[in-house]
C-alpha cells in the first residue's frame, strides 16, 4: 500500500521526509539495514548475515509496496534512509486476518528526536484503517528505548521469551512479546 510523502520537523530542527518504500529504494535499504545491524545488538542478524542482493531486496520491497493491507514506510534525510517501519498481515488465513505484525528501526543519530513516535502514530492509524484489530511485535527486553515507545502507545507485554537471542560471546537476551488492541 502506498502512503503520501510528507515532511516531518524533528525536535532538533532538522527535517526528514516520510514516505512509502519503493522498489527503487533497494540499494538505499541495503545500506540502511547494514548500518542498523552494526549500530545495535537488538536486531536479529549481524551485518555479515545480511547478504541480500539488490535484486532480492527489490523483490521484497515490491511485495511490501503491493500488499493491499500492509504498509512499509521509510524516513529519509539528506537523501539517506534514516528509519524504516512496517505493518504486515500475520497471515492470509481467515481466522488470523485481524492480526498484524509491527516492526521499526531508527538510525542511532536520529534517536530522541520524535521520529519513532511519528512513525508509530502513522502505523497505528494505518492498521486501524486497514481493518486490523490487533498489532503484535517482539522486542529485546533490554531495549529500553523501544519498550518505552511501545508502552507509550498502548502496547502491553503478554509474555517473555527467555534466552530469545544468543550472542557470539555466549550471553543471552530475553525478548518481550507485546500486543495492542485496536478495537
Amino acid at each position: 500500500m502506498t502512503y503520501p510523502a510528507e515532511t516531518l520537523h524533528l525536535k532538533n530542527g532538522l527535517t526528514c521526509r516520510i514516505r512509502s518504500v519503493e522498489p527503487e529504494d533497494a540499494a538505499g535499504m541495503i545500506r540502511y539495514i547494514k548500518t542498523m545491524l552494526g549500530e545495535t545488538p537488538f536486531l536479529l542478524r549481524t551485518p555479515e548475515e545480511f547478504d541480500y542482493t539488490e535484486e532480492q531486496e527489490t523483490a521484497v520491497l515490491t511485495r511490501r509496496r503491493d500488499d493491499s493491507r500492509g504498509l512499509m514506510l521509510v524516513a529519509e534525510a539528506d537523501g539517506e534512509i534514516i528509519a524504516s517501519c512496517d505493518v504486515i498481515p500475520l497471515s492470509s488465513r481467515s481466522r488470523l486476518l485481524h492480526r498484524a505484525g509491527l516492526g521499526m528501526s531508527v538510525r542511532k543519530d536520529y534517536w530522541h528526536l520524535g521520529l519513532g513516535s511519528a512513525l508509530m502514530e502513522r502505523l497505528i492509524a494505518h492498521a486501524r484503517q486497514a481493518g486490523f484489530e490487533q498489532l503484535e511485535l517482539e522486542v529485546i527486553a533490554a531495549n529500553r528505548r523501544a519498550v518505552s515507545l511501545y508502552l507509550k502507545y498502548g502496547f502491553q507485554v503478554y509474555g517473555t521469551r527467555l534466552h530469545g537471542m544468543k550472542y557470539s560471546d555466549g550471553t543471552y537476551a530475553d525478548d518481550y512479546l507485546m500486543y495492542k488492541m485496536l478495537v
